[in-house]
């Protein structure tokens, strides 16, 4: 069955390509203002609105244009004299540092959450939350950092997870099948 919420990508197209940072590794940026044609506006609303495509902001999917459209002419029209061996690697870092930002963030975030919940005694609610979470988690496109979330919310709530038993597991993967 497909999950809207999933978007699978052909052979090596990684989503984590698409996110291209808007500063460099010194927090600079460039604003450009440019014109565009209507249609092409609305085109670039329809794809933000099917979200077939990772990206987040009509900014992300722009700057991810100009790399690839950059790349593109490089290929046809060698040599030219340029960085963008030295921006994709730059782009590298500031996208991990970004993903780990994130995931720290997400994390501190579900922690904080799970505690609220043990704190008030709904141990029942804690591990419902986190099997939801879970959940989610494993719908992500296989790869690192879905590897990564996995392992962390299942390490950092082992002894939650561990008293969760087998029938309420298949109840709770019921209902959200729904």
């Amino acid at each position: 069955m497909p999950k809207d919420n999933v978007v699978e990508f052909p052979g090596d197209l990684d989503p984590a390509q698409f996110r291209i940072s808007a500063t460099d590794t010194k927090g600079h940026t460039a604003r450009k203002w440019y014109n565009i044609q209507p249609m092409h506006s609305q085109m670039m609303a329809v794809l933000m609105e099917a979200k077939k495509f990772p990206y987040r902001t009509i900014g992300e999917f722009t700057r991810h244009a100009i790399v690839r459209h950059i790349h593109w002419l490089e290929s046809i029209h060698q040599p030219i004299k340029s960085v963008t061996g030295a921006l994709d690697a730059s782009n590298a870092v500031l996208r991990d540092m970004e993903f780990r930002s994130e995931f720290k963030y997400f994390i501190e975030k579900l922690d904080k959450q799970v505690n609220i919940l043990v704190d008030e005694g709904d141990i029942g609610a804690a591990r419902k939350l986190v099997l939801e979470v879970l959940r989610h988690i494993e719908d992500m496109p296989e790869g690192y950092w879905r590897d990564k979330y996995l392992g962390q919310i299942r390490k950092g709530h082992a002894k939650l997870l561990e008293g969760a038993p087998k029938a309420s597991l298949l109840a709770f993967s019921e209902e959200g099948a729904g």
